[in-house]
Parts: structure tokens; C-alpha cells; sequence
């Protein structure tokens, strides 16, 4: 890992991969760590406290969501425990039951809803079906899925490329037809809602009014990779001419946009030909960035163009090294390694699945230090420790299901 391509990445964002080689035996220990401290820390009246980095919340507060807050902590002890990484030890439905109203607390006057996905009640519901079959929950989550079809975000975490993903999983454990045309519905609106841009030679992108401001993002978190991955996810519930249509599609734009240097490709945030001379090199997290381009896209075509691209931002991933901020799927060690293994499924070259492995244990150093240096664990799925022990068991069995996306 001695080249560096330093336009692509920020080093300063980054830091040295541990010496430390894979040892099965030490990512199991880690992922029991995680979850008997998770455990240990839940209150079944409020869940789980907030991290001290969980800003801007104080770290006496609570969160509820399924990126921040207790239910991705549910999902994730539910998940280990169904895979065999753990044993089933928490008492959760005093808390499950309430979640939702909770959470929409927490939310307050969104100004994007709280249909959210990850951060509001479409994901909360699914959980909370995923644990009970109620019907009547089913039928909330489908309204609320179709509620936010037309939703002006136009992106994952607030709008419906992100709640159809709720669709899709109801969809496959159900086979009633209802989830299976909500999705292709769903679908056919996001591809309605993409514009072509002349500066990009026609390339096609998607205008996000997100926050108060008109953006056109590009990465997986908030930009045009999430709002592509459902085609990818839910293929096999589409009108394949769809799919390919937009597939099509987002290798036009990924190619116009991409970042070239010494074999590896990035992305910049976002799109804005007034911008001339960016300041600092792009990120290299999963929100925004290459590693989020290989988790959203990984099951594109095998092509040599698509080829071209994933493999060209898995070697971005492995030269920029880990991430500094610490070991989380949104923004961490863990998301970027989620890419690695990715990018092994995908081409079967055991070099990847070497890679993913080495950083794993650069993850489970990271939960360690920073359980260290604050006093206690992050107990959440997308920011902190719960995210990090599914990377792990991921390597530990050889599966690259990303959590609550590929699977829930």
C-alpha cells in the first residue's frame, strides 16, 4: 500500500492498516464483545443511550432510528443471532412496540417527512413485521412506502429510493402481488424523475432538493448510486428493459464523472460544473464516495466497462487504507471493507476477500480504541459497533450481504 494517489482521496482522512493478520478466532470474540456490550447497555424503557460522537445529540439521549438508534441495535443483535455469530439474549418488544412514535419525536417537524427508511418509520415497521407478521403493520408499511413515491428528495435516505427497499424485502418474504407492483411502480417512477445534463455530454442525473437547496449528488448515501441500487436489488421483481435502461444510464454518468489516477477512481460528492477547483479530495466512505459505488452496484453487468469502473474504486478503497473517523458502515473502516468483499463475490479473486480480511481487523482494532478512549461502546448500526460486527461475521463466513440493504 505504498502508492498513493493523493487528488483522489485525502490521506489526512485515513491512517496505516494494522499489521495484525486475519484471525477467525479474534473477529468472533470481537463481534461477542460488541453484542454483550450492547446488551449490557440496553434500558427496555428508552433502548439505548447516545454515543458521545452521535452529535448533535447529547450523550443522554436517545435515538430510535434504524441508521442511529435502537432499532438498527434490534436488527442487528436479531441478525447475528439468526446467522450464528451470537446467541438470542435481549427482551426487546416492550421497547419494539412504541418505536415508531418514538422516533417520530425524535424527528419533530422533518422537513422531508418521516417515511425515511433508515432514519424513520418505513424501516421501523419493517422491523417491526420482520418480528411479528402483523398485518396491520404490513398494511402501515405499505402506505407508507407508497406515500413517498413522489417524494422531491430523490434520494435514499429521506425518499423513495430508499423506502421502495422496504418494498422489495416485503415483496420477497411475502409473494403477495401488492408488494411486487408497489416496487415496480416505485422503480418506474425513479427512472421518471431523471434529467439529462448537457454539461455531461447527456448523461442522466437526478435533482435532489434536500435541506433547503437543489443539489444533483452522486454518491450512494443522498445521491445517484442510491437511487439506482433498487433496480439492482429488486431485479428480479422488474421488467428487465427497465433495469437495463437504467443501468444503461448509470454507467453513462459514472464514466463522465469518475476520477482517474494510477488505475484507481473516485467520485466527488456531487455534480456542479461552477465549481472549477474543489478544495479538498473527495471522501472515501460509503455515504459518498467509491466504496459506496461497489456496495450499490457490485451486481452490474460483467462488462468490461463496468469492470473497468468497480474495480477501479475497489483500489481506490484498498490505497487510501482505512478511515480515521473510525469503524462504521456510513463512514467508516467497516464500509469501505464491505466494498472489498463486494468486489470478491463479484470476480471470485481472492485477493479481495484478503483485503476485506485485513481490514476487518483494523475494524475490530478501531471498536476497541474508541471503546478505550470514551468508555463505552457506540451501540448503533450505521455509525458505529453493531455495523462493524456484521463487516466481521461477513468475513468470517464469506458472505457480502450489506445490512438492512441486501439484507433484513
Amino acid at each position: 500500500m505504498t502508492e498513493t494517489t493523493p487528488r483522489l482521496f485525502d490521506p489526512a482522512r485515513h491512517e496505516p492498516l494494522t499489521t495484525t493478520p486475519w484471525r477467525e478466532d479474534l473477529a468472533r470474540d470481537a463481534i461477542r464483545r460488541i453484542a454483550d456490550a450492547a446488551v449490557a447497555a440496553f434500558d427496555p424503557a428508552c433502548g439505548w443511550r447516545m454515543h458521545p460522537l452521535d452529535e448533535p445529540k447529547a450523550p443522554d439521549e436517545q435515538q430510535h432510528s434504524l441508521y442511529l438508534g435502537s432499532g438498527g441495535v434490534i436488527w442487528a443483535l436479531d441478525h447475528l443471532a439468526r446467522v450464528g455469530a451470537i446467541e438470542r439474549r435481549t427482551e426487546v418488544a416492550p421497547l419494539l412496540d412504541g418505536l415508531v412514535e418514538r422516533n417520530r419525536r425524535e424527528l419533530g417537524d422533518s422537513q422531508h417527512g418521516t417515511a425515511s427508511y433508515l432514519l424513520g418509520d418505513t424501516g421501523l415497521w419493517l422491523l417491526q413485521w420482520s418480528l411479528s407478521h402483523d398485518c396491520t403493520i404490513a398494511d402501515r408499511l405499505f402506505d407508507g412506502v407508497r406515500g413517498n413515491l413522489r417524494n422531491p428528495v430523490r434520494e435514499a435516505l429521506w425518499g423513495s429510493p430508499g423506502t421502495v427497499l422496504a418494498a422489495i424485502h416485503m415483496a420477497e418474504a411475502t409473494g403477495e402481488p401488492r408488494w411486487t407492483a408497489l416496487v415496480r411502480e416505485a422503480v418506474q417512477v425513479i427512472l421518471g424523475e431523471m434529467e439529462p445534463e448537457a454539461a455531461l455530454g447527456g448523461a442522466w442525473l437526478w435533482v435532489q432538493d434536500l435541506y433547503g437547496a437543489r443539489r444533483r449528488l452522486l454518491g450512494a448515501g443522498h445521491g445517484f448510486v442510491g437511487n439506482v441500487y433498487p433496480a439492482l436489488r429488486g431485479a428480479a421483481l422488474l421488467d428487465p428493459a427497465l433495469v437495463e435502461t437504467l443501468l444503461e444510464r448509470a454507467l453513462q454518468t459514472l464514466q463522465a464523472t469518475a476520477l482517474h489516477a494510477q488505475g484507481a477512481i473516485n467520485w466527488w460528492p456531487l455534480f456542479d460544473p461552477s465549481i472549477t477547483q474543489p478544495g479538498k479530495p473527495p471522501l472515501v466512505h460509503d455515504c459518498h464516495g467509491a466504496p459506496g459505488v461497489v456496495c450499490r452496484l457490485a451486481a452490474a453487468p460483467r462488462t468490461a466497462a463496468w469492470d473497468a469502473l468497480l474495480l477501479g474504486a475497489g483500489e481506490l478503497v484498498w490505497r487510501a487504507g482505512p478511515v480515521t473517523k473510525g469503524a462504521s458502515l456510513c463512514h467508516g473502516t467497516a464500509g469501505n471493507g464491505m466494498a472489498l468483499l463486494k468486489l470478491w463475490r463479484r470476480t471470485g479473486d481472492e485477493l479481495w476477500l484478503r483485503r476485506a480480511r485485513a481490514f476487518a481487523m483494523h475494524t475490530l482494532e478501531q471498536v476497541e480504541r474508541l471503546r478505550a478512549v470514551h468508555g463505552v461502546g457506540r451501540h448503533t448500526l450505521w455509525t458505529g459497533d453493531l455495523g462493524a460486527a456484521c463487516f466481521l461475521w461477513n468475513c468470517v463466513v464469506g458472505d457480502d450481504a450489506y445490512p438492512t440493504l441486501d439484507v433484513f
